[in-house]
């Protein structure tokens, strides 16, 4: 292709060339800037030159054609469509009230209420749930700082122990608002940002020690429950609620790893639907 090339009067050349090479800045990003300085200069040398004359040699007109190559090949690579980036899965909110909790005496209302709500947020933590936690204790308060922290679930929990020959009624049941479910203290307030992070730092090891220290109060031959009611930010009826039931074997028997545990597969399968 050179040889030809080099038997073409300097016009017809010119004409091929000047088709496709663009000035200097459309070159700088194919070479180098020296390559660019000689392609520029070969330009002006070939548009300057007798039209009867063959001012370029074999190698100069190589020069050219390569840097029409390259620009016709960043031209085709800029037509070309960006990659389809699949996109993220979206994370639900949920919102995890404090827990009512009775276990045992001394082992009751808010002293174990936030780690109870520490120990759920672990389980449910991961890629496919956002915890925040909710502080208010009124139901229309509740509702909203829920919309305000734009939750797209609340999710209620308690957690009760009766002896057998109990009348093992719900901490739920007969509750008329949701202020009802509320303990009537709040200490150790945590943030959002604090309760991701004890979702997705807290070891295996540590959770094991907050269910020892919360299974204290368990005594033998007692039944522990662990209940939770799953809603809508501003629907009252539930999208789903459930009690999940444990004997102790001995006293401070930890029960409440498994029932929290099946708490967490439970709300994890609603919230995926």
């Amino acid at each position: 292709m050179s040889t030809r090339l080099m038997s073409f009067p300097s016009c017809v050349c010119a004409i091929i060339l000047a088709a496709a090479i663009s000035p200097i800045a459309c070159t700088q990003q194919a070479t180098s800037e020296q390559t660019a300085s000689q392609v520029q200069a070969l330009q002006k040398k070939l548009s300057s030159a007798p039209a009867t004359s063959h001012p370029l040699t074999a190698a100069e007109i190589n020069l050219l054609l390569a840097s029409v190559t390259e620009r016709a090949k960043q031209q085709a690579a800029a037509l070309q469509p960006p990659p389809v980036m699949a996109p993220k899965p979206k994370k639900s909110r949920v919102g995890i009230v404090m827990p009512q909790a009775d276990l045992g005496p001394g082992y009751s209302g808010d002293k174990i209420g936030e780690p109870l709500r520490g120990m759920i947020a672990h389980y449910l933590g991961g890629p496919m749930m956002e915890l925040v936690s909710l502080d208010s204790l009124v139901s229309q308060q509740i509702d909203a700082e829920a919309q305000a922290k734009q939750c797209d679930f609340i999710l209620y929990t308690s957690a009760s122990q009766k002896k057998t020959g109990g009348n093992g009624m719900s901490l739920f049941k007969g509750a008329t608002t949701v202020a009802n479910l509320m303990p009537m203290v709040q200490v150790a307030k945590m943030t959002g940002g604090m309760m991701a992070a004890a979702g997705s730092a807290a070891s295996a090891a540590s959770a094991t020690q907050e269910a020892v220290a919360l299974s204290k109060g368990v005594k033998a031959k007692s039944e522990v429950s662990l209940e939770y009611r799953l809603q809508a930010p501003g629907n009252p009826t539930p999208i789903a609620h459930d009690v999940f039931s444990q004997k102790a074997s001995s006293d401070g028997d930890d029960v409440l790893t498994p029932l929290i545990g099946k708490l967490a597969e439970a709300v994890a399968t609603q919230v995926a639907k």
